[in-house]
């Protein structure tokens, strides 16, 4: 699958009684790279943010999130250890830690599916607990 793709994804964010959901849809490109899948795509701009250009790298229980723009962050999803990341924002920026209890990675002939559950913290202070789904289909 190396082509244009459809990258659908949808987050929720629960932070005690609240739960957001985020969702995205784009276009990008996907290609397999020494056994990686990596897909680039352009995040649509909104009234809160500029575009950004976004890059996922997903391999055997590790998945990488790469967003570079007005807001930039690089998270580590690795299920075999806790990771950091820092979102920078043009206001400063916020360092977290990152706590991957799940990632299932499930790869069709013209389709991935990612399912990843994990934990935000601030300063070892537990902020929120997410799950993400990821969708890439060819076009």
């Amino acid at each position: 699958m190396n082509e244009k793709v459809r990258v659908y994804i949808e987050g929720i964010v629960r932070d005690g009684d609240d739960i957001s959901p985020i969702t995205t849809k784009a276009v990008g490109v996907y290609r397999n790279f020494k056994g990686r899948h990596i897909i680039r795509y352009k995040e649509p701009e909104n009234e809160e943010n500029k575009a950004s250009i976004n890059t996922i790298k997903i391999s055997s229980g590790q998945v990488e999130m790469i967003k570079k723009g007005e807001n930039s962050t690089h998270m580590v999803f690795d299920l075999s250890k806790q990771t950091y990341s820092s979102y920078d924002t043009p206001y400063g920026s916020l360092n977290f830690q990152i706590n991957t209890s799940r990632i299932n990675i499930e790869e069709k002939v013209r389709e991935i599916n990612i399912h990843m559950e994990y934990t935000l913290s601030l300063n070892d202070s537990h902020i929120s607990d997410n799950q993400l789904i990821i969708k890439v289909t060819s076009n």
